[in-house]
């Protein structure tokens, strides 16, 4: 794995920061219902959303913030990366999914913030989200607490599942 600032190359992956010529391709993924199930927002029904939501990423300070477009064979498929450091998320498109891409582009973020002297990474889980919650455990992510009623997605109240990865153990 090769790690620069704005980029993060795997075997299959390269992790990059993000481009407003990237709004076409995420709108495909996040106007998608089954790639949005568990994410925080309802699917995106307007390109302006995902104009907006790229734009927050271009955007905002790497201080903060360590969001990555991630690419497969040169295509957009998905997200990687703490839009507010310690909490990170990702979202992929449902086409790649069962691939083991997802868990290269998490073993890699997590590897980038080992390098830079993070303690943690911190995420916050629907419990419905079997998939993601075990690739979080198979990374090493251990369930810090439940709450019910934390997110209001459209008209539906979901719950949380918190998970912390303590980057300082070996």
């Amino acid at each position: 794995m090769q790690v620069a600032s704005d980029e993060i190359r795997t075997d299959r992956l390269v992790l990059r920061r993000a481009k407003l010529d990237d709004v076409r391709a995420m709108h495909a993924i996040m106007s998608n219902p089954v790639a949005m199930r568990y994410w925080s927002t309802p699917p995106h029904a307007e390109m302006a959303e995902t104009e907006r939501w790229v734009a927050s990423m271009v955007e905002d300070a790497p201080a903060s913030r360590d969001d990555f477009m991630v690419t497969f064979n040169g295509q957009l498929i998905g997200k990687m990366g703490a839009w507010r450091l310690p909490e990170f998320g990702f979202l992929f498109d449902p086409a790649f999914w069962g691939l083991g891409l997802a868990r290269e582009a998490l073993d890699a973020f997590v590897e980038r913030r080992r390098r830079l002297g993070s303690i943690e990474l911190t995420a916050d889980v629907d419990p419905r989200n079997s998939a993601s919650l075990r690739l979080l455990e198979r990374a090493g992510f251990l369930e810090t607490g439940r709450a019910s009623a934390t997110w209001r997605v459209g008209d539906e109240l979901c719950d949380s599942v918190y998970l912390r990865l303590d980057l300082t153990a070996g």
